[in-house]
């Protein structure tokens, strides 16, 4: 006897059409939430990441502008690659490292594309 073609779809059938369903809403969603609009007429939200090694005259001379800058002192590497990427996932439309551990953990983050609307920038080596 051959199955016949008007049979309603199976139970595991149906839960899988309902799951994919699922998954691609959330996809869909989280892919429009990362998708931050540029904004305009603002200040850009600065970040000044700082290591331990960086100079209290290249903190100055780093958080010297227009807008206003948040600085965030890291004790090492990894803490450096840890605070970058919370900076771009809290919206910083800048960070800026100073000292080799912040400089090297903010060229890891621009290689690596975090924060597809942050700018990466290495402070002065001094």
């Amino acid at each position: 006897m051959t199955p016949s073609l008007s049979r309603p779809p199976s139970r595991r059938a149906a839960t899988a059409l309902v799951l994919t369903g699922l998954l691609a809403g959330c996809a869909s969603t989280a892919a429009s939430s990362e998708q931050r609009a540029p904004a305009t007429g603002h200040a850009p939200r600065v970040a000044v990441l700082a290591g331990p090694d960086a100079s209290a005259t290249a903190v100055a001379d780093a958080t010297s502008g227009r807008s206003p800058r948040v600085v965030r002192r890291v004790g090492g590497l990894l803490e450096a690659q840890a605070q970058a990427a919370a900076l771009a996932a809290q919206g910083y439309d800048v960070v800026i490292g100073l000292g080799p551990q912040a400089r090297s953990a903010v060229a890891q983050a621009r290689a690596a594309e975090v924060g597809p609307h942050t700018s990466w920038r290495a402070g002065s080596p001094s």
